[in-house]
């Protein structure tokens, strides 16, 4: 087969397109890279939604995201979501996303009393799940991650949303929580 030819051989469908490749492998370069520096590999690499959710987070995967929402069986509104949950919190922020971390009641109890310091003036009751504190009314909660932070949420357009701010301090955590709420509201 003379280059001709070569140039006119279609590409079969169980390859991935070039440009989808090229990501790919620098991605992995980068992390090599990383690597041979001394940098520990990161866990991502052990949850493939987080090494996909991490991926995605970067400039070029956004183009990415409906292949990654056919191949992970999630709704691409989902997907960014937990591209969100990453940027403000890595690894922490995904899992909370996808699920609170159960802790000690005591301790559940502490951050209970905690946030409910900071609503002083509010109306309604919180709602309390292992690891989680909402105040529905109020479009906000926090939910504890697998590294022992808080991560706050905002409520809109009918789903929780996650939201910068995520820190041991329940308290502050959900201060963080009203403050993205409060700037959505504002439109900022």
């Amino acid at each position: 087969m003379n280059a001709e030819e070569w140039g006119r051989e279609e590409t079969p469908r169980s390859v991935p397109d070039p440009l989808y490749l090229n990501f790919l492998v620098n991605d992995a370069a980068g992390r090599a890279a990383t690597m041979l520096a001394g940098a520990d590999p990161a866990a991502d690499d052990e949850d493939p939604l987080v090494d996909a959710v991490r991926l995605l987070a970067t400039p070029e995967g956004s183009p990415h995201a409906g292949r990654a929402a056919r191949l992970t069986g999630l709704p691409e509104d989902e997907l960014r979501g937990l591209v969100l949950a990453y940027r403000h919190g890595g690894t922490g922020g995904v899992a909370a996303a996808v699920g609170a971390s159960e802790c000690p009641a005591d301790q559940m109890a502490d951050a209970v009393r905690e946030v409910g310091r900071q609503r002083a003036l509010a109306i309604g009751e919180l709602e309390v799940r292992p690891g989680t504190i909402a105040d529905p009314g109020a479009g906000v909660r926090i939910r504890l991650g697998p590294d022992d932070r808080w991560y706050p949420f905002t409520f809109a357009q009918d789903r929780w949303w996650p939201a910068p701010g995520a820190t041991e301090p329940p308290g502050v955590a959900w201060k963080a929580a009203l403050r993205a709420r409060s700037l959505r509201r504002a439109g900022g």
